[in-house]
């Protein structure tokens, strides 16, 4: 053909190649088999395991694609296991998931008063792994919900009378729901019919946190509580003392002192309930407080809650310790026992494209991003098992190598991995993706002669019809095409690398390329991978 346009169609179909193989540059967007990935060696056949996994590496060097394949490992594990009955899985928390990091710094960021100037400096002197295992009981709390709230839900059925099944289970999947979960009124108001005690009505549930028992008088309300005898025995004795100066006759005549007696306990009920209620809603809200990366309910509403699974003699400091947890071990402890008791086999925790996050930008905060670091990579959390983040840096970078870190972190028991490329590794990357364009098109039988092969055949027509990587510059004389290569470090440079390469190849199939070409390639893909 003539046009450029034809010249462009000849080149690719040359190779039976429909488009060029190199513009899919994130892993989420490849349409490509995963014959076209490298996979280092000690992650040939990853299966999930107790390990916890840490990848450093710059934009580009592989991270999300090794991610990416491990959830797939983990999807093929729990649909197998699903398949079998015998349980659910494991429970996967993918913080990775567009906008949820967002949210919870976005919230943390109001709750601490920080602006988008300062900050740098109030995340660095605010956050802790306790927030950041926060983030996970918000995305745990929020799925859980919608699972065990949808009636049509065989699975969310099941898990949901597991949970009623066991009165602590019950009080813990109350309170991160009411606390953690991005849910609606009616869910929550479902989860309360089911799981709170039957003997609460809603009209009991309103004044819960306010008596417990009906009064029969003032005296009474102070000889079972004593601690309220300031509270009670003043209205008491004003009233007494009121009677005996002002109407002494009154106490000859019993039935008008049944009645004086009746209304001051009344009174006595009423400032009981009113003291109650106002230590209820104190409760909650020191339940609620330290809660910084999610809104909760409301402290009346959690409080309600709180009175009728606890008793009022039960501090926040328990309850929290009892069903949430208060440092990050114990948080994900007692989570990782609430998704067993519901079928899965354990908790699995994915973190990745953190510097995606608005608030963890590098280049607008330079600081924040190595604070988050730091609190993740502590042996407290690591140690937990199944966790799984990448991080867009070296640890040098996110000044993780010193003394006091690297004694928190204990990098040397989990699996720990700098990302790096080599010029060999780059260039068997090309070619995988090289050949994998070409099996994929032949598949779809737009390749070649247009018949697509069948899969029993595909050793016949691989020898005969696929193109080696080499076979592109067959008509190109490069002098040492490898050093080109050797000048870029990850993946995305290589794709950006390459796909420059094609478009000055079919620009102008008659010449021949020349290192000057090269150079450029090589330049623009730099400048672009930054």
């Amino acid at each position: 053909m003539s046009s450029a346009k034809g010249r462009q169609t000849d080149l690719l179909k040359q190779f039976h190649l429909s488009r060029n193989p190199f513009v899919d540059r994130t892993a989420e967007k490849s349409e490509l088999d995963e014959v076209s990935l490298y996979i280092h060696s000690d992650l040939q056949g990853f299966k999930p395991s107790d390990t916890t996994y840490i990848f450093f590496g710059r934009r580009g060097s592989g991270k999300t694609t090794i991610r990416m394949q491990m959830q797939r490992a983990y999807q093929a594990y729990n649909d197998t296991a699903r398949a079998t009955g015998k349980t659910r899985g494991h429970f996967v928390i993918d913080l990775s998931r567009p906008g949820h990091l967002t949210g919870c710094l976005r919230q943390f960021q109001e709750r601490v008063g920080a602006s988008d100037d300062n900050w740098d400096a109030l995340f660095s002197e605010s956050w802790s792994s306790a927030d950041m295992v926060d983030c996970m009981l918000s995305y745990a709390a929020t799925h859980l919900v919608d699972e065990v709230t949808d009636v049509q839900s065989v699975e969310g059925m099941d898990m949901l009378e597991r949970i009623r099944a066991d009165p602590r289970a019950s009080k813990q999947f109350l309170l991160l729901a009411h606390l953690y979960a991005k849910t609606d009124a009616n869910s929550l108001d479902f989860l309360r019919a089911k799981l709170l005690p039957p003997r609460y009505s809603t009209l009991q549930l309103g004044v819960a946190a306010g008596v417990g028992t009906v009064l029969v008088g003032g005296t009474a309300v102070v000889s079972r509580h004593p601690e309220l005898a300031g509270v009670l025995e003043g209205p008491l004795d004003a009233v007494h003392s009121e009677i005996e100066a002002n109407a002494p006759f009154i106490t000859d005549h019993p039935r008008l002192t049944l009645a004086l007696a009746s209304t001051a306990a009344l009174g006595g009920t009423y400032l009981y309930r009113r003291h109650t209620r106002a230590r209820g809603i104190e409760r909650a809200a020191a339940l609620i407080a330290p809660v910084r990366v999610v809104k909760p309910q409301p402290a009346e509403g959690v409080a309600g809650v709180l009175g009728a699974l606890f008793s009022i003699h039960d501090s926040a400091e328990t309850i929290r310790q009892l069903c949430i947890g208060v440092s990050a071990h114990q948080k994900l402890d007692l989570l990782s026992s609430l998704v067993r008791l519901l079928g899965f086999e354990s908790l699995a925790v994915f973190g990745d494209c953190f510097d995606e996050v608005v608030l963890l930008d590098p280049v607008m905060y330079p600081g924040a991003l190595k604070v988050f670091a730091r609190e993740v990579c502590k042996n407290d959390m690591l140690n937990f098992g199944r966790m799984h983040y990448f991080f867009p840096d070296s640890r040098l970078s996110l000044d993780l190598n010193t003394d006091k870190t690297l004694k928190e972190a204990r990098f040397d028991r989990h699996f720990v991995r700098d990302l790096q490329w080599s010029r060999h590794q780059l260039e068997e990357l090309a070619e995988r993706r090289f050949m994998a364009a070409q099996v994929e098109q032949l598949r779809l039988g737009s390749g070649g002669s247009g018949v697509s092969p069948r899969r029993g055949d595909e050793g016949q027509w691989e020898d005969k019809q696929l193109y080696s990587f080499a076979d592109l510059f067959n008509s190109i004389k490069v002098e040492d095409f490898s050093s080109y290569i050797s000048k870029l470090t990850t993946p995305r440079e290589l794709m950006l690398f390459m796909t420059e390469l094609l478009a000055r190849i079919e620009a102008h199939p008659d010449t021949q390329l020349s290192a000057q070409d090269m150079e450029i390639a090589v330049s623009r893909a730099l400048e672009q991978a930054v």
